[in-house]
């Protein structure tokens, strides 16, 4: 019989092992699959995964049994996405600036030029979200804001900024398909 998830996180809060690897079981396929929708890139899915549900562990004492663990791990598995993507368009930018070497780089360059064309592909989508989710996007994944935070800045509910975050991610994996 499957545990529920608030008894897994008590379980994981106390330091249950087995119960983390339940949590884990239950939830990684899921969220694998969105990361590879999102990235295109199965290995870096799996290290996103890996860093997600390594710092759940690492964090465990914090975790709240009556937050949904779902919405805590989409999250989590978004900001690892981004975090990646920003690492990856940052060393694309940095190799694009570097002065030119004797060796054969083309694979690089190319490379370089897909993930711009994607984070330019990202900026196009962000720009056409409708003002409100564009701002509220902008503030939880730039800002680094808590939707506590946003909410009190544009005074909406925290509710509302979760949905403008949830409508704009599937903004971005419906236009980056």
């Amino acid at each position: 019989m499957e545990s529920s998830d608030r008894q897994l996180i008590r379980n994981i809060r106390k330091g249950d092992a087995k119960s983390f690897e339940e949590l884990f079981d239950r939830y990684y396929d899921r969220f694998y699959a969105f990361a590879c929708a999102l990235i295109h890139d199965r290995d870096a899915a799996e290290d996103i995964l890996q860093n997600v549900f390594l710092k759940l562990w690492i964090g465990r004492e914090r975790l709240d049994e009556d937050r949904s663990v779902s919405n805590y791990l989409l999250v989590s598995v978004r900001n690892e996405i981004y975090d990646w993507l920003s690492l990856k368009y940052n060393s694309a930018v940095v190799r694009c600036s570097a002065p030119p070497e004797s060796e054969d780089h083309s694979a690089d360059i190319e490379e370089s030029m897909a993930v711009l064309e994607t984070s330019g592909r990202l900026d196009r989508i962000i720009s056409a979200m409708p003002p409100q989710r564009q701002r509220v996007f902008m503030m939880s994944r730039y800002r680094g804001m808590s939707s506590r935070e946003i909410s009190e800045a544009l005074d909406i509910s925290v509710r509302t900024v979760e949905r403008h975050i949830h409508l704009a991610l599937k903004d971005i994996r419906n236009l980056l398909s």
